[in-house]
């Protein structure tokens, strides 16, 4: 694997006893963190990012778009000449990755649903996707045991241990931040740099397949318990943004971009960004459903106090703050009516 020269790592800070060493500036991740040195190493090359107010999130979970950014920038795929020919058309930030990894026919949910790609990844699909890459074509157990034997994954439910591989696995746990990182962290050290040949011939493309025929030949791949090409129906599921240019200036301008996926009759999945020219910040949590048309979020998933009343009307979302300080910059907030996309 390449190492990316560029790299963005910033320096660590040393400070006095009684203050907290910080994995490069993030001030979530101390030095006693289990993934503190993972984290050093990916953001060194420039394999993962940290947010606006200067946190990593550690504990948070991670979606599909995100897992296939990191896994693309691990192993820095090139890019195809054709692009993914969407159910969904609109335009996003993950394209360029979903490109990348359909070309080498990596085993994932959301090559053509921008909706999919936010949900949630499970830790049976990031075993499938990285053994495709490492070890070639593997069904999901073959895949479980590939990252155990080399301890890039551990199990997470000893009960079942040398009894059901799956259930010992957490097939359909979620992952965080930090866990991602960890597993390509130690892919590093074991020096699983070169790409499969099974994956390399899928690239090479000798029978001219188109890249959306590579990428749902990867689809199929996955384990049928991990399929997820069918999006939610909920009304609430989908992208929503506003911006507002209101100066000739670069900084002169609003933006709110917010996503939900995962919406049952209960609740949702939440992320959203808000940037104010000069002030950003973002936020991730659970809303309650309280109606058909409202919701209300009462903490982020970081633990912290951070109240978003959501309403939902017809192609629209408004999202009203009443305290959520503590996950964004001074000088802007979550608030506003934003279009869904």
């Amino acid at each position: 694997m390449k190492k990316i020269v560029f790299a963005l790592l910033l320096p660590i800070l040393v400070v006095a006893s009684g203050y907290t060493v910080q994995a490069a500036g993030f001030k979530d991740v101390p030095e006693d963190h289990y993934a503190y040195e993972a984290i050093l190493w990916a953001e060194e090359y420039d394999i993962v990012n940290g947010y606006a107010d200067g946190t990593f999130k550690p504990n948070a979970t991670i979606t599909e778009q995100q897992f296939a950014k990191l896994l693309a920038n691990f192993y820095e795929l090139e890019s195809p000449y054709d692009e993914l020919k969407k159910q969904t058309p609109l335009a996003n930030w993950s394209d360029e990755f979903y490109n990348r990894l359909a070309s080498y026919g990596v085993p994932l949910n959301g090559y053509f649903d921008n909706n999919i790609r936010g949900a949630n990844v499970k830790r049976g699909v990031v075993a499938q996707a990285i053994s495709h890459l490492v070890n070639g074509k593997s069904g999901l157990d073959q895949s479980i045991q590939f990252l155990l034997d080399y301890y890039i994954s551990t199990g997470q439910n000893l009960q079942y241990e040398n009894r059901n591989l799956q259930k010992f696995f957490g097939v359909s746990n979620n992952m965080t931040r930090a866990q991602v990182v960890t597993m390509l962290h130690r892919m590093d050290e074991r020096n699983f740099y070169e790409i499969s040949d099974y994956a390399q011939k899928i690239n090479e493309n000798m029978s001219n397949a188109s890249l959306n025929t590579r990428a749902k030949n990867g689809q199929n791949q996955l384990d049928k318990t991990m399929q997820l090409t069918t999006p939610s129906n909920s009304a609430w599921n989908g992208t929503y943004s506003y911006y507002y240019k209101w100066g000739t200036g670069s900084t002169d301008f609003n933006r709110r971009d917010a996503y939900i996926s995962n919406a049952t009759s209960k609740s949702f999945t939440i992320f959203m960004t808000a940037n104010d020219g000069t002030a950003a910040g973002s936020v991730d949590g659970t809303a309650t459903i309280t109606s058909n048309t409202k919701a209300v979020m009462n903490k982020s998933s970081n633990g912290n106090r951070c109240v978003l009343e959501f309403e939902r009307h017809n192609n629209a979302l408004k999202i009203t703050e009443v305290d959520c300080r503590k996950e964004h910059d001074e000088g802007t907030n979550f608030s506003g009516t934003l279009k869904k996309q």
